[in-house]
This record gives C-alpha cells, structure tokens and sequence, in this order.
C-alpha cells in the first residue's frame, strides 16, 4: 500500500484488550457474526445459533432465546438462563476464529496470557462448551429458579429443570458429583477439568419435544465431540453448479450434533453429505429466522445450482425495444454532467452514481450506439479518476489498524458516510465501484489493465478469497458462510447483534466481484464469487421474502401484514429501514440497484402473489415516483405491457438508476422462474 494514503483508525486494534496479541499482526474481521466480543466493553450478545451468548469478564451467560412477535417485529428474547462463572477469572479476549467460530480465552489474576478456561463457540453446535485448562468448581447460575437436579444419567451429568419451564443438560468430561447449592444454582464439590458442556432439552411453548429422555440420550451421544473451529470451502463442479462444504474441527471422539437453518433444510444436504443424519429426538430450536433442526455430522456439503448470468439480460431484446433503447440511451448519455463538483463527494451515493454512469455505457454498447458508449465511459473515467489517486474532497485512504479502505470523512468521524469508516456497509459502497471497474474492463480493456492494481483494491476490501497470500484484508470482509449471507453493520455493537438491510445491494455487490474478476481473467475468483452471489440471492429469499422460498419462516402475525423485512438482525426481523417507516424505503430498499442480477431475486410466482396484496398499494402511496418506479419495475416480471405504461409517465429516477436501464430491465426481465 501507498504510505502516503495510509491513516490509523482511532479505534484501535492495536489498543483492544479484547483481542489476542498474537492475532493482531494479520487482518482482524471487521462484520463478523461475533463482532460483539471485541467491540466497546465486548459484552454485547453474539448468536453462535441456536443460542445466545454474552461475554463477561468472569464468565458466559448463555441464552436460548423465546419468540416475541408484534406485526412490525419477530424478536428473539434473550434470558439470563445461565451464567457459567470463571473463578478466578478477571478479563477475557478473543483468542482464534474462523470462518465457523470464535474462541474467547479466560485468564486468571496476575496471568498475562496462559488461558484458565476456552470457550469454542461454533456455528450450530447443540451444546455451548467451556474447557477449562486448570481445575476448578463448577459454578452455574440462573436469573430462574432451579426445580430439579437429576444426576441419574451417569458421573459427571445433570438434568436441571427451571420454573421458565425449559429443561437443560450439564454434561461435564470430569467424572464429578453435581448438587443444586441454592435457589438458582448448581455447583460441584470436586474441581472440574476438561470440557464442560451446556445444552437445551426442552423448552415449553417454542422448543419441546415428545420424548425428554430421549432427546437426553441423544444429546448426551455426542456429548464427547466438542466443536472447537471449522473451515468452508466451495468448488464449481459444472457451470452451473458449485458445491459448498462446511467442516467442524473436534475435540474428543465421536460425530458432533449440530443444527441446521432453514435454508440448509431446503438443500441436498443429507444426501451430498456422507456421515449427515438427522436427529429428530431433539428440540428443534426456534430462533428469529425459523426453527433450527438437529442433525449428526463433521462435515455438511450441498448444491447451489447457478442462475444464467453475465452482463447482459437473461431475455434478448426484441427489434422494437432494441431501437427504443437507442433513443433512450443517447438521451441519458448525454445528461451525465462533466461537472465533478456537482457529483455525490461521498463513496455510497458518488458509487451510485458511477455504475448508473456505466450501466448507461454498457446498454449503449448492447445497442451498437458506439457513441454514446464513448461518451459514458469518458464521464465516468473523468469521474473515477480522483478516487483512484486521491484527489477528491473525501479521498480514500487505507487504514491499517482494521485494514481497509474507508473514507477520509469516516476516518475522522464514526458516523460520517453512513459509518463507513468503521466499517459499514462496504460491500454496499464499493460493489458500485467494482461494477463500474467490470464495465471499464470490458469497454476499455487497456484503460482498466492500466490501472487493475488500484481498481482492484475496490474487491479486495470486501471480496478477499486468498489471505493466505493477499495479507492487506480480512478473508470476505461480509459474508457469513453459515448464514449464508451478508452483514452490513461494521464496528458498532448493538444487542440485536449484526444487521442487514439491503439485500439487493449485497447481491449486486458479489454480482460485481464476478463479474470483475471473470472480465479480468480470473476464473477462480470469479467461480467463488458467482458461488456466493447465488447462496445470497437464495438466503435473501428464505428470510426477507416472505412466502418466496417458504412461509414457514415467521410467525402469522409478522407474516399477514407485510410481505418483506426491512432489516434483519441476529436476533430479529424488522419492518423498517435507517432512513425511515415508509413503505416504498421498506420494500424499496430490496429491489435496487436493477441490473441483470435482479433476475435473481425478483422471481414472477412471488411478485405476482404480493402484488394485489401489499406491492400495488406501496407502490400507489409512494411519495415519490422514483421510489415509485422502483417498485412498479418488481412487476416486470409478470407483465411487462402493464409496467411499460406505469413506466412512461416517470420523469424522475432513482439516483442510481435511468430511463434507458429501466426500459432495459422490463424488456430483459425473466418471466419464468
């Protein structure tokens, strides 16, 4: 990197006491599903799933959360249903992760860094496990009353029942005797060493089960695979094809019980994988995005089938819309402005628009108007080239402390440029940026291979696949392989824990990552990056559309109202946006920016259901007509004709969006799922 474009983020990492020393000398996740533990005090929730973990300095609280529904919200309700204490214990960092888990160290008094208890928490795992390194008393306290202690099951175990009505299971590696000490805890005479592991049987009204001692048993069969860390990977095994894998690494023997998301249920998942069996003895737990299943498993695999995708539409142009399109798009070439001063000065809206600038381009090229292409990439070039070199009022600048690009604005205020500068929504920023850099590539090759270091440095920020070997940035920076989505929030803790709310712009940004590195020469990338665009597009399906995938997701009181979320958290669903309650922001903000890569996500079986039901309505109370468009164009996948009429009394667009893109999209819109 150019030292003379560097800058130290004020909020430090070489300063975090939450963080290992020895895991600051590589990029440390900046949107992490765990993001929590290392921000402000570190003792906000994080969501291993299916439970809830707090992080305090002497000990782990441990949730496993209860529905509350509204018709605006789902909510997960966290209790204080358990604190595992760490006697002795004075402060606690985190000390590894992957892409599957995070690994929280406990050191005692006057111990610099030789951990008294780890605790792995891994994506899915049945149980929350502590290991405690140097023996000491088990102390597990609750915010309920404890009803019954049974010891029956063997040395070392305990089914604790709770006046909440849920039943949990205490299985420990020592062989110690457990006894209830008080109203609200359970202690060990003897020290414990080894694992210590904590799990849900049944919790009444959200997570039962038919059989208790059954679902005991299961548990327990698995109660020696202690999860400790994973690894993902994903291989294109056709065109159209890419196999994703989910690993655990284990401690101790056996096979771990993990649970499953909904859309892991939907896959191929229990016949691509080899040692995959279900385990209905269990609870499935409920959480704010479904019930969780159990299954017996080291490894998961499944199959994501890939969408026809590329620069152009999946449907050709006819003649007519061909020579429509021509007239359209001289006129919007031309109304690009040579003025820079009048252009957005931040990265989110000047990205906006750059690609609206480059779509332009592309659509003239697609129509053979060679000179309006020429004068949209001119404009654009003219544009993006005080961004490359660092001349505009808000340049960018590498910080080395989280390692990354940020604004010089965020740089100095945490709240300046939506917060950027700690670290939001860069996929959103920079996924414009990069579709604009796969545009120039393909309609100035030279200009583009001129310059690929410093255009590159736009899909390294949120799409880095080789950490290995590129050391400037975090492996992914957003994406959550077990989600199988991205985050949006940076580095500000919230006890809804990681949020995001435009799903459309995520896809756009893995949309760009392909499309960039296919235009580029870079088969592997873009192979990983069309992978993960496509588990996007399907998660983002699952879980903010509403009867899309499924209407299994949530709850009818939620789910009769609104047809969408708005934003969704950790441990929440949410009808609404940061910038406002409007209905049009609401459903909006999950249909731009259109480009062939909304053929992903807007399918006809779904846009035709929701349209008499809520989108007409959004769209005919719509404040504005841009925001109107924006919702009338959903239905281009359904009717063109019809949309082609709203269409044409539109004067004014979105600022990342046109006429000629607009007209582009109806006419190119699959109509068939």
């Amino acid at each position: 990197m150019d030292n003379g474009r560097c800058a130290a983020n004020p909020q430090s990492v070489a300063e975090n006491v939450l963080i290992d020393p020895q895991l600051k000398s590589r990029p440390v996740p900046t949107t992490a599903w765990w993001q929590n533990l290392v921000i402000d005090a570190g003792c906000d929730p994080i969501v291993p799933s299916p439970y809830t973990v707090r992080c305090l300095d002497t000990g782990i609280v441990v949730s496993s959360p209860t529905p509350h529904v509204q018709e605006k919200f789902v909510a997960s309700i966290c209790h204080y249903d358990w604190t595992l204490h760490m006697p002795g214990c004075s402060r606690h960092w985190v000390s590894s992760y992957d892409p599957l888990s995070v690994t929280v160290s406990y050191v005692q008094d006057g111990q610099t860094s030789d951990a008294a208890v780890t605790v792995p928490l891994v994506r899915g795992s049945a149980f929350v496990s502590a290991i405690f390194n140097q023996p000491a008393r088990l102390q597990l306290s609750t915010m309920h009353a404890v009803l019954s202690v049974d010891t029956s099951y063997g040395p070392g175990t305990a089914v604790v029942r709770l006046n909440s009505g849920s039943v949990w299971l205490v299985a420990c590696e020592s062989s110690i005797n457990i006894r209830q000490e008080s109203v609200n805890e359970i202690v060990s005479d003897e020290p414990v060493c080894g694992a210590v592991r904590l799990a849900l049987v049944s919790n009444a009204g959200c997570s039962s089960v038919a059989d208790e001692n059954a679902a005991v048993l299961a548990l327990l069969a698995s109660r020696d695979a202690v999860p400790v860390g994973g690894s993902v990977s994903i291989e294109a095994i056709a065109d159209d094809k890419a196999k994703f894998t989910l690993c655990w690494k284990i401690r101790g023997s056996g096979t771990p019980l993990m649970y499953t998301l909904p859309h892991h249920q939907m896959t191929s998942i229990s016949q691509d994988s080899s040692d995959f069996r279900w385990v209905d003895e269990v609870a499935e737990h409920w959480t704010s995005r479904g019930r969780m299943r159990a299954a017996l498993s080291c490894q998961w695999q499944w199959i994501e089938q890939l969408e026809p995708l590329g620069f152009s539409g999946q449907t050709p142009l006819s003649e007519d819309a061909f020579v429509h399109l021509r007239q359209l798009v001289a006129i919007d070439a031309q109304s690009l402005t040579s003025d820079k001063q009048s252009l957005p000065q931040d990265p989110y809206f000047f990205g906006k628009a750059l690609a609206r600038a480059m779509r332009i381009a592309l659509i003239a090229d697609e129509v053979g108007d060679t000179a309006s292409c020429n004068l949209a990439v001119d404009r654009a070039i003219d544009w993006l080239e005080p961004w490359l070199y660092g001349t505009n009022s808000d340049h960018l600048v590498y910080d080395t402390e989280w390692c990354g690009i940020i604004s010089s604005a965020g740089l100095a205020d945490p709240m300046a440029d939506f917060g950027q500068g700690r670290y939001n929504d860069h996929h959103f920023h920079y996924g414009y940026f990069v579709y604009a850099a796969a545009a120039l590539a393909k309609l100035r090759p030279e200009w583009a291979a001129e310059r690929r270091d410093i255009l590159d440095i736009f899909a390294r920020d949120y799409f880095n696949i080789a950490t290995d070997i590129d050391t400037y940035f975090p492996f992914i920076r957003c994406f959550d392989f077990f989600d199988g989505h991205s985050y949006a929030n940076g580095l500000f803790a919230f006890a809804d824990s990681r949020n995001q709310e435009s799903t459309s712009e995520s896809i756009n940004a893995y949309y760009a990552a392909y499309l960039y590195a296919d235009v580029t020469g870079r088969p592997e990338i873009a192979q990983y990056a069309r992978a993960v665009l496509q588990l996007e597009a399907r998660t983002s399906r699952t879980y903010w559309h509403l009867g899309d995938v499924t209407s299994d997701i949530y709850p009818d009181t939620y789910a009769q109202k609104q047809a969408v979320v708005g934003i969704l958290w950790s441990t929440k669903a949410d009808y609404t946006t940061w910038f406002g309650n409007n209905p049009e922001f609401i459903y909006g903000i999950q249909f731009l920016p259109y480009t062939p890569a909304m053929a992903l996500l807007v399918k006809r079986k779904w846009i035709a259901e929701i349209w008499p039901q809520f989108l007409a309505a959004v769209a005919d109370n719509s404040q504005t007509e841009s925001w109107r468009e924006i919702i009338h164009l959903t239905y281009a996948v359904v009717d063109k004709k019809q949309t082609l009429e709203w269409n044409s009394s539109i004067t004014s667009h979105d600022d990342g969006n046109s006429a000629s893109n607009s007209y582009y999209w109806i006419m190119t819109a699959p109509t068939e799922d």
